[in-house]
């Protein structure tokens, strides 16, 4: 997206699965996917073999590229178009956790700039971030061909666990923005690397697999 933030400011980075959300979108979105394309099977057979992936240790990474393989030769615009749909069907009172929607409209209202975070793609949260009024997104650089469609594979850095960090450290050198001056949310141990990095953590969820974490090292915990 385009990126436009007065560099005096301090942002706020958010991830959004289990932080903004209560649902992990990718997921979300492949099962509206496959079932809209009546494609069950391909949905059952990619689930099944994640399961044998994470149970294997396979890392975050590697599940991630398997992911976006999934769309590979479909056009990106109509990727575009069914998240809106995806949205729009799951758009409800109890969509989004509202301790963290709480913080971030006080942040807006603040004058501080939102920036999403996160391994899901842009289909998916640039609908979430127009509802909430959020311009800024870091997400997974899905690559494609010249005619727009998607190669099933991803560019780097790849936004979860330390590329998090990596596309946040970025983002702050390219617009001479200090981390320390940032906050930071998130719900899982892989955002310890984008939190520790910046002067505000705020852990969400006070049984979050991240909160133990968050308490050792006295992180706010929402």
């Amino acid at each position: 997206m385009n990126i436009n933030i007065n560099e005096s400011k301090s942002v706020a980075f958010f991830d959004v699965d289990e932080t903004l959300i209560n649902m992990k979108s990718m997921f979300d979105f492949l099962q509206y996917w496959y079932q809209g394309r009546n494609e069950e099977e391909k949905l059952k057979s990619y689930m099944s073999n994640f399961k044998i992936e994470v149970k294997n240790g396979t890392s975050r990474e590697q599940l991630n590229k398997g992911y976006y393989r999934q769309f590979k030769g479909v056009n990106y615009s109509d990727l575009v178009k069914s998240g809106e749909k995806w949205f729009s069907s799951v758009l409800d009172e109890n969509l989004f956790i509202n301790e963290s929607i709480e913080a971030l409209k006080r942040h807006q209202t603040q004058n501080i700039d939102i920036v999403f975070v996160s391994g899901s793609m842009f289909p998916l949260l640039s609908p979430i971030a127009k509802h909430l009024g959020v311009k800024h997104i870091l997400c997974a650089p899905i690559e494609l061909n010249s005619d727009g469609i998607v190669t099933g594979e991803i560019g780097t850095p790849q936004t979860i666990g330390n590329g998090k960090k990596e596309a946040i450290l970025h983002f702050c050198n390219k617009k001479n923005i200090d981390p320390e001056k940032c906050y930071a949310y998130g719900d899982d141990v892989s955002d310890i690397p984008m939190m520790e990095i910046t002067g505000h953590p705020i852990c969400v969820g006070k049984k979050s697999n991240l909160s133990i974490h968050a308490i050792l090292h006295g992180w706010k915990i929402i």
